[in-house]
């Protein structure tokens, strides 16, 4: 009996050490406990820092972009006021002389005299334009900032004056917008040998053309049909609120027997705005308006239009042109 009370009594000496042990190994694990608790809390709040320190640098670089992007690019950009002509478009007993003027502020205007809309490589106007043979004047108007004016235009016919030749008139518009006053260079006068339309026309299309008449080069003559050739380089439909088509190109070569001669030459022909308010060119909101259009672009089978060979490049011309 004895024996078997002390045998009790030694397995339950373990038990007593290790309850009187456990509190304090209780307490060590919660201080352990509570510094990685710390850590983690210290970890997480480095991370918060971090993203919001992110955050806060994307959001200062998107605003340093918006601000630069409103700087240069504005969100909404005006139109320049068309042209005024002093004189009312119609029939004069005499020559008359017709100024230009501009309502936008720092505008530049630019004119032609051939029915091609006029461009920035157009003559600038520079005082009243006298008008003393029945003409076809286009101006339009570039303001700072702003884009470029719709074509103001305006036939002038002069009684009993000679009407300046189409062909003549092109040239010397040709000639102003397209190259340099040069004695080298030698006009070409084409027509058109097939309609172009804004419409239907793309970039890159080659355009048929001919010699409207003989031409000659020193003794030797390319005769009058022999075909030329020009490619399209702009084309703009027709847009809601009024907005013209509009078509550019360039003259390319001369096909005659010999061999092709280069052509210089370009030009520009917008078709008609009708825009609700031409004047500052804000359409007013409305379904009529937002179904208007202007009108297409078009350059007719047998429009006249002067290109120019330069005589003083010698690759220009080959050989014999007989």
């Amino acid at each position: 009996m004895r024996t078997s009370l002390a045998f009790f009594s030694l397995l339950l000496i373990p038990f007593s050490a290790t309850a009187q042990i456990d509190p304090g190994a209780q307490a060590a694990q919660a201080a352990q406990q509570a510094v990685q608790q710390s850590q983690q809390a210290a970890m997480q709040a480095m991370q918060q820092a971090s993203e919001a320190n992110r955050q806060a640098t994307e959001a200062a670089q998107q605003a340093m972009q918006n601000a630069q992007s409103n700087t240069t690019t504005p969100c909404c950009v005006a139109w320049t006021a068309p042209p005024k002509f002093s004189v009312k478009p119609g029939k004069y007993s005499g020559p008359t002389a017709v100024r230009i003027t501009d309502a936008s502020r720092g505008a530049v205007i630019y004119y032609s005299t051939n029915g091609w809309t006029p461009t920035v490589n157009s003559p600038r106007y520079r005082g009243p334009i006298q008008i003393d043979s029945s003409t076809t004047l286009q101006a339009i108007a570039i303001a700072p900032y702003s884009i470029r004016s719709i074509v103001t235009s305006g036939q002038y016919m002069i009684a009993g004056a000679t009407s300046a030749s189409t062909a003549t008139t092109a040239s010397s518009s040709a000639h102003a917008t397209t190259a340099p006053v040069s004695p080298n260079l030698i006009p070409v006068p084409l027509i058109f040998d097939a309609d172009v339309n804004s419409r239907t026309a793309s970039v890159g299309d080659k355009v048929p053309m001919e010699l409207s008449q003989d031409l000659r080069i020193g003794d030797s003559v390319i005769k009058k049909g022999t075909p030329a050739s020009a490619t399209i380089t702009q084309v703009d439909r027709t847009g809601i609120g009024g907005a013209p088509g509009s078509l550019s190109f360039e003259a390319d070569d001369l096909h005659p027997p010999s061999g092709p001669i280069a052509l210089q030459g370009r030009a520009t022909r917008d078709g008609e705005a009708k825009l609700p308010n031409a004047a500052i060119l804000i359409p007013m909101i409305g379904p009529l308006t937002a179904l208007r259009h202007g009108t297409d672009a078009v350059i007719p089978k047998g429009t006249p239009f002067t290109a120019y060979i330069d005589f003083g490049n010698p690759t220009a011309i080959p050989g014999s042109v007989d």
